[in-house]
């Protein structure tokens, strides 16, 4: 049986939806697959985290929480007051927090899983630092990320799901070139650990788009009015967007119409898990009532 290590990394805030996507990694895994699931966070209390074992119990998958201190990125520029703190920034050292393991998958949280991870687990990265799904070519007409000419790579990439090679990111010190690179482009950097990564990685594999489905191309058969479309239509042919939303392994709510827990009517497969998850965990901050509370959809 395989074991696959997974992290997430979410604060107190993001309690619901990170039961959601750990609740459909679970459910999703296949028979032969049991994952490791590592959450790094710097204020969830015992109580929750008790509450979070449940999800895994009589299962042969693990859960484990490890505080991470905040003050590790206190240099770094983060979004003061929004969602982007410096919690962005822990996925980034994994190769460092999990030395007993060569390979590791990240995820956000505000995805759903809807299969299994062991092909992504496989995929042979060997000479590669980590491995991203691609979001446009990278260059100076790129549409919604930023460009930097200090940037080597063919294209740029997305941090919702990273497979890291952490045995070569330790051989080739990458949280030490990370670091480096925070401090170097500071005020520059304008989406923060998209940034980073694509800056300090220029040996990022491209996964196939189904590792990063966009909540506006999944749930809609016409893309025209999607702004993701917009750049992916210039990475992917429409072919290959089409088969790979038909093979979606992880939805991501990113975009428009926004975060699934916030909205007025929460689709259909995303709510069964909000009510699968344990109850205490299901409870929504006064950010997600009053965003639920305008929502139009």
């Amino acid at each position: 049986m395989a074991r696959i290590p997974v992290v997430f990394t979410f604060d107190k805030r993001i309690v619901l939806a990170g039961a959601v996507t750990i609740q459909s990694l679970v459910d999703t895994a296949g028979a032969e697959t049991s994952y490791d699931i590592y959450v790094y966070h710097p204020d969830i209390d015992e109580k929750d985290i008790k509450e979070f074992q449940k999800i895994v119990e009589g299962t042969c998958h693990t859960l484990s929480f490890q505080y991470i201190s905040k003050e590790r990125f206190k240099d770094a520029p983060i979004n003061k007051g929004g969602s982007w703190t410096e919690i962005v920034y822990y996925r980034l050292l994994i190769p460092e927090l999990l030395p007993q393991y060569d390979k590791v998958i990240y995820a956000d949280t505000d995805v759903l899983f809807k299969a299994d991870l062991s092909d992504a687990y496989n995929i042979d990265i060997t000479e590669y630092e980590c491995a991203a799904v691609a979001m446009e070519p990278n260059n100076a007409n790129m549409i919604c990320h930023k460009y930097f000419p200090e940037n080597k790579n063919e294209l740029t990439f997305i941090s919702s799901f990273i497979i890291f090679n952490s045995k070569k990111m330790r051989e080739e010190n990458f949280v030490e070139r990370m670091f480096k690179t925070i401090e170097t482009f500071n005020t520059r950097l304008k989406f923060f650990d998209v940034d980073v990564l694509n800056i300090t990685c220029d040996k990022i594999y491209s996964l196939p788009y189904r590792y990063g489905v966009f909540q506006s191309l999944y749930y809609n058969d016409d893309w025209s009015g999607s702004y993701e479309y917009g750049f992916l239509k210039n990475v992917f042919s429409d072919k290959t967007l089409r088969e790979e939303v038909k093979n979606v392994v992880m939805l991501h709510y990113a975009g428009k119409p926004g975060k699934p827990w916030r909205r007025k009517h929460v689709p259909a497969d995303y709510k069964e898990y909000m009510d699968k998850i344990p109850k205490k965990l299901r409870r929504f901050t006064f950010r997600d009532i009053r965003k639920r509370f305008f929502s139009k959809v």
